[in-house]
C-alpha cells in the first residue's frame, strides 16, 4: 500500500489530459463569456427599452382617449352655447337694423354745392 500524500505517478499520468482538457474548456468558456457579455447587456437594454416604450405608448393612447371623451362632452355643451350665442346675435343684428333705419330717417340728406362743382 502507497501511504504518501500524493496520488502515485501513474494517477497523474492518466488524469493530465482530461486535466488539460478541463482547463482549455474553462478557459474558452471565460473568454467567450467576456465576449458575450456586451451583447447580453445590449440585450438586456434594448427590452428595458422596449418596455419603456410601450408603457409610453399604452399612455398616450390612454391620454387621446380622455382628450376625445372630454371634447366629445364638450362638444355637446359649446353646440348649446354657440347655438345661444347666435340668437343672442341675430336679436342684436334686427335691432342694429331696426337702429340704423330710424338714424336714415331722421338725419337729412348731405347738401352738395353745386357752386363749387361748377368751377
Amino acid at each position: 500500500m502507497y501511504l504518501s500524500a500524493v496520488a502515485p505517478p501513474d494517477v497523474w499520468s492518466q488524469l493530465g489530459p482530461y486535466v488539460a482538457k478541463a482547463l482549455i474548456g474553462l478557459a474558452i468558456s471565460g473568454a467567450l463569456g467576456v465576449i458575450v457579455w456586451p451583447f447580453r447587456k445590449l440585450k438586456a437594454e434594448w427590452v428595458e427599452m422596449k418596455k419603456d416604450q410601450a408603457s409610453i405608448h399604452s399612455e398616450l393612447v390612454q391620454q387621446r382617449t380622455n382628450c376625445l371623451t372630454t371634447l366629445q362632452l364638450q362638444g355637446e355643451e359649446q353646440v348649446k352655447l354657440l347655438s345661444k350665442a347666435v340668437d343672442i346675435l341675430d336679436g342684436v343684428r334686427l335691432d342694429l337694423a331696426e337702429q340704423t333705419g330710424y338714424l336714415k330717417a331722421f338725419v337729412p340728406a348731405p347738401r352738395t354745392r353745386k357752386a363749387a362743382a361748377k368751377k
